[in-house]
């Protein structure tokens, strides 16, 4: 489990439609970490978050399309 594993699926999906399309109906954390993990990808959702976190600094309008659309969605609590 690694940020770098986190780093690589944000940048594979920021380029893959496809691939953000399979996300779509993932509602909580463990399905969406069971489907990255299929897809040969390894980290935990605390990871995510600060990845997540390091990448938003001083971002302070959001898009509504795009990786975080589904990120988004997800109850990460």
């Amino acid at each position: 489990m690694s940020l770098e594993s986190a780093t690589r699926f944000l940048e594979a999906a920021a380029h893959d439609e496809e691939l953000r399309e399979r996300f779509e109906q993932v509602h909580t954390p463990e399905e969406f970490l069971h489907m990255v993990e299929q897809l040969g990808y390894s980290f935990t959702a605390a990871e995510l978050m600060v990845l997540a976190k390091e990448q938003s600094q001083g971002i302070a309008v959001r898009r509504h399309t795009g990786v975080w659309k589904w990120l988004r969605h997800v109850n990460w609590v």
